[in-house]
């Protein structure tokens, strides 16, 4: 993964960087490999690798527990659908909810699709 700079909706990629230490204030340079290969070893590293994003993170992160979430709630909505199946004791099922519980549960099948397809997304190349 190439570590980018967005500036204004425009992507460049980061070659280098340079970092301040904070216990002795010293200024220090650091180059990414691929694109630098005669500098020290000390001052190679793979800049995709070693650039955070607190905020990147926290929405991942944000997501994850969102889909897990919505996943034990399919799991409780297919309960309900199996126990109103068996209290109805067959078909047909007349005034029962089974219906509007089917429904629920395939709207929020496609919903965790849809929330997990959104972290693939954010978990690309073009994105992160």
């Amino acid at each position: 993964m190439k570590a980018r700079l967005n500036v204004l909706g425009r992507k460049h990629n980061i070659i280098g960087v340079i970092v301040q230490d904070e216990t002795t204030g010293e200024s220090k340079h650091f180059y990414d490999s691929v694109a630098f290969e005669n500098v020290s070893v000390e001052q190679k590293v793979v800049l995709g690798e070693c650039i955070e994003s607190q905020s990147f993170e926290k929405k991942i992160e944000d997501l994850k527990q969102l889909l897990e979430d919505s996943k034990d709630h399919l799991k409780v909505l297919g309960e309900q659908i199996i126990r109103e199946v068996v209290g109805c004791g067959g078909l047909p099922f007349g005034e029962s909810i089974l219906p509007n519980l089917a429904k629920e549960y395939k709207e929020h099948s496609d919903y965790i699709d849809g929330v997990s397809c959104s972290l693939d997304v954010l978990k690309s190349d073009n994105y992160a």
